[in-house]
């Protein structure tokens, strides 16, 4: 529940590097369970272990033992690090691990027919064991998701908290914890609706109304949606004044949550009424009304997501780089198949070309609650939330719409057990999951469509009146409809400019990608993007290349220019390809080494690195395109 240490009394043991601290790590999170060699090097090392990783577990498990065993050695039993044909596994009493007292905490606080003051001191002791982020030090995938859903759990408590605590109406104590919390979490409507009701029962109206229109602005910018219908029944009732009661605490027995009588939800009452109807969730953000060409995509998955076959399901993965225009396409398509779907339109943005993807679980949560899940009752245990999750989906006739996805790890768990769901997912990478959905590279739009693009941003009008220019306009623009979107704003913002000024300027290959910006609109952080996400030598590889003279090349002639040997330079040029940095050349032969391309508005980009330029790394990433 924050850095990994072990403390024996007052003293803190010496439990080595970062790496012998993350093994240890990874066996307190279920010290019950045995982890095998090959999870464990997967959860502290990820999918980049070192030369030779068995051996420095080996080591590190050596040193662990003497560590542990250092530290407990005056204790009625010495903690121990064994290995069974299962795996290895402390061997300590599950109660010293504070994530597992939190839990059981929580577990006990939880217990109906607790009086609330009992409640809220279990919560606080829950609460005050966090020391700051969860398996602090740990750098891994494993470790971030983890973290992500332990984060969950903190607010869990947090929200269960505040209350008890509304309840025994002390709602300004909690108002410092919820703060500090959607500092965090700050999409998290759980924690929002506590602190709006804390705020009105303060007496403090005006604060709770504003910070609904904060989260509101926030929820349509980051997730294209409004906020849950219990947040804004909460918000009504404060605009209008009226009583919003704190939720009675749990009674022994329940009963049917479903009965007409008035029963607490969350933290403030309502009717209740008989079982609703399901939900019929409409997530699509706005279609782009200039939305052109890619009619042959349209067709390939439209068919692909309405006729199923035995051996091609209705799921499909749409791959292409940053900026070329799969979120407008998938958008696009959602908004012509909502016949087809008529139980709904689910849309999920996974920021997964961002420095913070979104976490599976905490998505599931989101979608849970449109399909008119009550968020208290949605479960904290992963497992039981995908469940939850599985069950709300079945039977429903849905597209689901994952958008930005950065792995398979992410996607997983949000897809579904049924397979009346259609599932469409983009990503800049490729993935293997949904198994046998359909893969489909989305190419550069053709020059012709890229005119037409920006005769419908510019007008018609002032296209024909300068076709050279504009057709130049759209060749500096590669064909990408991030750039095109971003010089047709630059032009509209300037109606004085001619096309041909603006064509003059993009020339200049050194200022083509300031050329290419505008507000939130820039191809130059859409690439840093995807070039942060880079392997070490990869991202080398590409400052490199753009030396060489010519556009087109094979492994054999990049070698002398990154000073590597043919399989290395060959396997980094085949990573830049995955990432859209490099196109593969048509084949020569089958016997010749693969010939790839730098051109375009990525080699603008390649030269910008190589000659050191900062703004090609600072630059704000905007992922909406």
């Amino acid at each position: 529940m924050g850095s990994i240490e072990l403390w024996t009394g007052s003293a803190l043991a010496d439990l080595g590097p970062a790496r012998q601290r993350s093994i240890l790590g990874v066996l307190l999170v279920d010290p019950e369970r045995p982890v095998p060699l090959e999870s464990l090097v997967d959860r502290v090392w990820g999918d980049r272990p070192p030369a030779g990783v068995r051996n420095v577990v080996h080591t590190y498990i050596t040193r662990l033992r003497r560590a542990l065993a250092r530290a407990s050695a005056e204790m009625p039993e010495p903690i121990g690090l064994v290995r069974t044909p299962a795996g290895y596994q402390i061997s300590t009493d599950p109660g010293t691990v504070d994530l597992v007292r939190f839990r059981r905490l929580l577990k006990s606080a939880q217990q109906e027919g607790l009086g609330d003051q009992e409640r809220s001191t279990l919560l606080q002791q829950a609460l005050h064991m966090w020391r700051g982020d969860a398996l602090g030090g740990m750098q891994s995938d494993w470790a971030a998701r983890l973290r992500e859903t332990l984060r969950q759990l903190h607010h869990e408590a947090l929200s269960q908290w505040a209350d008890a605590e509304i309840r025994l109406e002390r709602p300004g104590s909690v108002l410092a914890e919820l703060r500090a919390a959607l500092l965090t979490d700050p999409l998290s409507e759980q924690l929002c609706e506590r602190l709006m009701l804390a705020l009105y029962l303060e007496g403090r109206s005006v604060d709770a109304l504003e910070y609904y229109q904060s989260m509101r602005r926030l929820i349509a910018k980051e997730l294209g949606t409004d906020p849950s219908r219990r947040l804004q029944r909460l918000y009504e009732t404060i605009l209008r004044g009226e009583a919003a009661d704190p939720a009675p605490p749990p009674e022994r027995g329940g009963g049917d949550p479903h009965s007409a009588v008035t029963h607490g939800v969350g933290t403030f009452q309502v009717l209740a009424h008989p079982r609703p109807t399901p939900h019929i969730p409409q997530m699509l953000p706005l279609d782009l009304p200039d939305f052109t060409g890619r009619e042959r995509e349209l067709d390939v998955i439209q068919r692909t997501l309405t006729q199923p076959t035995d051996s091609q399901p209705s799921a499909v993965v749409l791959v292409g780089g940053g900026g070329v225009g799969k979120t407008a396409l998938a958008v696009r398509l959602g908004h012509r198949l909502r016949s087809a779907f008529p139980d709904g339109q689910l849309y999920a943005a996974l920021r997964g070309s961002g420095t913070r993807p979104a976490d599976p679980h905490a998505v599931m949560g989101r979608l849970l609650r449109v399909l008119g899940t009550d968020p208290d009752r949605l479960p904290a245990d992963p497992d039981e939330r995908a469940e939850v999750y599985r069950l709300a989906l079945a039977g429903r006739r849905l597209l689901l719409i994952l958008d930005d996805a950065v792995d398979d790890e992410q996607v997983q768990p949000l897809l579904p057990g049924s397979a009346d769901i259609a599932v469409l997912i983009t990503s800049r990478g490729r993935l293997s999951t949904p198994l046998g959905a359909r893969v489909l590279q989305l190419p550069d739009l053709p020059h012709g469509h890229s005119v037409r693009l920006l005769a419908r941003m510019l007008g018609p009008e002032r296209v024909s009146q300068e076709p050279a220019a504009a057709a130049a306009i759209a060749r500096y623009c590669g064909g990408l409809p991030l750039a095109l979107r971003a010089a047709a704003v630059r032009l509209n913002t300037r109606p004085h400019w001619s096309l041909s000024r603006y064509a003059e300027r993009l020339s200049d290959e050194g200022r083509r990608l300031d050329e290419l910006a505008h507000s939130s609109l820039s191809v130059r952080a859409s690439f840093t993007a995807s070039y942060n996400a880079l392997p070490k030598d990869a991202r080398e590889a590409l400052r490199c290349l753009a030396r060489l003279e010519v556009p087109e090349f094979d492994a054999h002639l990049a070698c002398p220019v990154l000073g590597k040997d043919f399989a290395t330079v060959e396997d980094a040029c085949e990573q830049l390809v995955e990432a859209h940095f490099l196109s593969v050349a048509e084949p020569a032969g089958a016997d010749l080494p693969t010939r790839y391309r730098l051109d375009g508005l990525q080699r603008s980009f390649a030269q910008e690195l190589s000659s050191g330029r900062a703004g090609a790394l600072d630059e704000a990433v905007d992922l909406s395109i």
